[in-house]
């Protein structure tokens, strides 16, 4: 049970670390190539500022005229693209395909509308620069609006340089942030496995140390508990010698004894659970003449204490365990039910199989369970009605060690609750064929 718990918080605090580096990872990554990526692109982009300051001459020189402006040696033969464009994008004039070479052909996607959102932020701000794709190639591009005197209409110019480098750099950034981040990862993974590993130490060993102290305790209670006992045997029988009172004080005497041997029996049994040095015998167990056996055993009790017991089993069932410790889940479970059941109701049990599983359930119409202590009934000494457990001998730890069975028999146990309304357990085990 506690190396599950210890694998859990193991895990746990890798999971915590990992995620936590990868956050971290993410967002330095993520503020390095945005810092990157705007400084890759400032010395082309004064550039492309600088080339539309000249286009702005050039054009205003020509008296407003695109076509003359696009014939220009300066432009055409440049190594930056101009294009004239309506403000709906579609080209007009192309520093590819310029009007001096007419009527050469000219490629279709050199008079491709320009990009509609890098229009339309140019006609609302003015200025729009963005990394773009023309010819499947990135290209970096300054999109800007103008008004033409003659006609009085505005106009859109695009000028773009090839950005293939800067891409090429970016996508190499990219490429070493994700295999460093992953790298980075997968060593926080490892280191924080290890280091988890390490923080636990101490407290396995401190959990160890409570173990082994209450196995210890347990066992040597129990000689001087046996002593107690039989020297209180010994007063009782000669109860015809002693006052009522003291005969009294007597019985209370061995009846403690008994709740103690009781407690210390089950805290032992907790402590080798959790120590994992009891052995589970995994052996077919015919598991329905086991539950009639019990059934019938504690059927007795129920009626000496007035209250009614039915029992459906429904086919022969086995299950793959241990016969001894499913026999103490079966006693845990009605004994249970029967403490918290006032006389006039009832217990019922019933056994089932569906598919390979077989189901036991065990349903009592006594005082339930209130819904916020339904998370806690498998803890240990952790009591619904303290006052009723102690009067029926009970310790405490009933529950905790039927949990412990049933996970140590690859079980699962569930319960169903409603206060003054009775309480359902059942248990699943896996069913042998």
């Amino acid at each position: 049970m506690f190396r599950t718990l210890f694998l859990k918080a193991r895990w746990r605090m890798v999971g915590w670390n990992v995620a936590i580096m990868t956050i971290f990872l993410i967002v330095l990554g993520g503020a390095i190539y945005g810092l990157f990526s705007t400084r890759i692109y400032i010395e082309g982009d004064q550039q492309l500022i600088t080339e539309k300051a000249m286009v702005e001459t050039d054009l205003e020189a020509k008296g407003w005229n695109a076509a003359q402006m696009i014939q220009n040696p300066t432009f055409a033969d440049s190594s930056y693209r101009i294009v004239v464009a309506t403000s709906d994008g579609t080209v007009n004039y192309t520093t590819d395909c310029p009007p001096v070479v007419f009527p050469a052909p000219c490629l279709p996607q050199d008079f491709k509308a320009l990009n509609k959102d890098a229009v339309r932020s140019a006609l609302n701000n003015g200025n729009d620069i963005r990394t773009m794709s023309f010819r499947h190639q990135p290209v970096r591009a300054l999109t800007f609006s103008e008004s033409f005197p003659h006609p009085n209409v505005q106009f859109v110019i695009q000028i773009s340089h090839d950005a293939s480098g800067e891409d090429d750099a970016l996508r190499e950034l990219r490429l070493l942030l994700i295999l460093g981040g992953a790298l980075g990862i997968l060593l926080a993974g490892l280191g924080s496995v290890f280091l988890a590993g390490r923080a636990l130490v101490p407290i396995r060993q401190a959990f160890a140390r409570q173990r082994q102290f209450t196995a210890d305790a347990s066992h040597e209670l129990r000689t001087p508990l046996a002593l107690v006992r039989a020297n209180a045997e010994m007063l009782e029988r000669g109860g015809a010698s002693l006052r009522f009172a003291d005969a009294e004080l007597v019985h209370e005497i061995i009846r403690e004894t008994d709740h103690l041997n009781r407690l210390i029996g089950d805290l032992l049994t907790l402590a080798r659970a959790d120590s994992e040095s009891i052995a589970i015998e995994s052996k077919p167990v015919d598991f329905r003449t086991l539950v009639a056996g019990v059934h019938e055993d504690l059927s007795l009790i129920a009626e000496s204490r007035g209250i009614a017991s039915d029992i459906a089993l429904n086919g022969a069932i086995t299950v793959q365990g241990d016969e001894v410790r499913l026999r103490q889940l079966l006693l845990i479970l009605l004994d249970n039910a029967l403490k918290y059941t006032d006389p006039g109701g009832r217990v019922d049990l019933s056994l089932a199989r569906v598919n390979n599983r077989a189901y036991l359930t065990v349903a009592d119409s006594g005082i339930g369970i209130p819904q916020a202590d339904l998370a806690h009934i498998f803890e240990r000494f952790y009591r619904v009605d303290r006052s009723r457990e102690h009067e029926s001998g009970g310790t405490g730890l009933g529950l905790a060690i039927a949990h412990w069975i049933v996970d140590a028999h690859q079980g699962n146990i569930k319960v169903d609750s409603k206060l003054g309304r009775g309480t359902k357990i059942v248990v699943e085990l896996p069913a042998g064929g």
